[in-house]
């Protein structure tokens, strides 16, 4: 009897095995890894731009001393990771609102391991544009807003405003937990960076003044602990600065001059995002047999989207 049960178990898994597609599990499973792997050779063409094809200097006074640090290669994962998820997630809400617009069954999986597959022009892209980087000058950097965590300044005499007023602090040591510095010039306005980016920045950065927001500030004064909980346009003088981590940096290019190497660069990400638009769209025609009309009103829409907001 109990060999009976077994057999019978044996053939319902072999009815339940015939029944799946396997290729079509496998060819989703094959996509995934593409997607994984176009990941993997975006973040390290984007480590080695960031640590051996740019120079990035502070632009604020006082903190000429330090380095800015460089994102550690698990977190261009995650961010590049990210960026082709918003890539992945526009192409699929385009194809599935366009393909059910259209009337016809969204069919999850085939349209899943499309887009997965797709990935493979990115990773082509991406590679074809290595040659480039390795010959690219490279280019130098300002950071003229920044943002940072648990900061510390030695030997500082600092005055700033308070909601009860102006303050002026002395100390050994001080401690800010939230620093936002930033460039202005002396009335408060904010150059346009933008703008001056393409037409020169050296006047701007000689007018401009340092100036800081702060959270969580303390210092010992007479052997007593002293906080406040905000300053805003804080100015002074210290002899040493460090911060425990760069939350964001504004940088904007101080020489005007692009390389040949880097509108290739440009170029070839162009041609990635069409890359990506046009496999697409020929995979959506095929799939559900759609007219010329929808699918060039995928590509369109496509294309408009990752334009904007999901460029890798």
């Amino acid at each position: 009897m109990g060999d009976l049960n077994k057999q019978e178990i044996i053939e319902e898994i072999k009815c339940l095995l015939s029944e799946i597609d396997v290729k079509k599990w496998l060819r989703l499973v094959r996509g995934i890894a593409i997607f994984v792997i176009s990941i993997l050779v975006l973040t390290y063409v984007t480590d080695y731009v960031l640590h051996y094809k740019i120079e990035m200097v502070f632009g604020f006074r006082g903190f000429e001393a330090i380095t800015p640090s460089i994102p550690e290669f698990e977190s261009i994962m995650v961010a590049r990771g990210i960026q082709a998820l918003i890539t992945f997630f526009i192409i699929a809400l385009t194809i599935a609102l366009v393909a059910m617009f259209t009337g016809k069954d969204l069919n999850l999986v085939k349209m899943l391991t499309l887009i997965f597959h797709s990935f493979i022009i990115v990773a082509i892209f991406t590679s074809l544009q290595t040659p480039f980087i390795l010959q690219v000058p490279k280019a130098s950097f300002v950071i003229i807003d920044a943002s940072m965590e648990n900061v510390t300044f030695k030997n500082a005499s600092l005055v700033g405003l308070t909601p009860s007023g102006e303050v002026h602090i002395s100390g050994d040591v001080v401690r800010v937990a939230y620093l936002r510095v930033f460039k202005a010039y002396p009335n408060l306005t904010i150059p346009d960076w933008t703008y001056l980016e393409a037409v020169g920045l050296g006047d701007a950065l000689e007018k401009t003044l340092t100036y800081m927001n702060m959270s969580g500030v303390s210092w010992i004064k007479g052997g007593k602990e002293m906080t406040f909980e905000k300053i805003d346009l804080c100015r002074g003088n210290w002899s040493e600065v460090s911060y425990g981590r760069l939350l964001t940096r504004t940088p904007i290019r101080i020489e005007k001059t692009i390389s040949f190497q880097e509108y290739m660069l440009s170029i070839f990400s162009l041609l990635s995002t069409l890359g990506l638009v046009i496999y697409n769209t020929a995979g959506f025609k095929k799939i559900y047999n759609a007219s010329w009309k929808a699918t060039i009103l995928v590509g369109l829409i496509m294309f408009i989207l990752l334009f904007f907001f999901g460029s890798l």
